[in-house]
């Protein structure tokens, strides 16, 4: 125990952050970037206290709730803090979409129009091939459109190779 500050060094598996009690901790109390709220104060209605005498400083100083919610039940507080996280996510969701849109890639190719199609090909050392080693993309011919994002292609000779998404396709 470190003499003076009540502070008691336990050691916690390698690699495993969710066994350290401190780490579950501040994972419950921190803020969600999306929700605007800490996850136990969206559950409960209330903050956490790490030990008593914050607990009791609370008490004493009449900061419980927050001031929005002081005096209400708790169902009443829960569905305040759930319209509050829900116009939260909206906007999270909202600022997270434009960010995907300005990346996002569309793919248009038409029947007939040759494109470069992923090569999914896998090693066989028994054949001594790695496919480290392999071409990424080989040429492939549009056959149609299936659904918003896929395409039904077929090699050079005609012959069907299936359906592609659009991430695996390169004009």
């Amino acid at each position: 125990m470190i003499d003076g500050f009540g502070i008691q060094h336990m050691r916690t598996p390698v690699y495993s952050p969710q066994s350290n009690a401190a780490e579950r901790v501040a994972i419950r109390n921190t803020v969600h970037s999306a929700t605007g709220e800490a996850p136990f104060f969206t559950v409960f209605g209330h903050h956490m206290f790490l030990n008593g005498s914050s607990y009791k400083l609370a008490r004493r100083l009449r900061s419980l709730v927050d001031h929005e919610m002081a005096g209400m039940q708790t169902k009443d507080k829960l569905r305040v803090i759930h319209v509050k996280v829900q116009k939260q996510l909206e906007g999270a969701y909202q600022t997270s979409r434009q960010r995907y849109d300005k990346l996002a890639r569309t793919l248009l190719a038409k029947p007939g129009q040759e494109v470069f199609r992923r090569n999914f090909v896998l090693s066989d050392f028994s054949k001594s091939f790695n496919a480290k080693f392999a071409r990424k993309f080989l040429k492939a011919r549009v056959i149609k459109s299936v659904g918003s994002n896929a395409y039904l292609l077929e090699d050079l000779q005609g012959r069907s190779l299936g359906v592609y998404h659009a991430k695996d396709i390169r004009l």
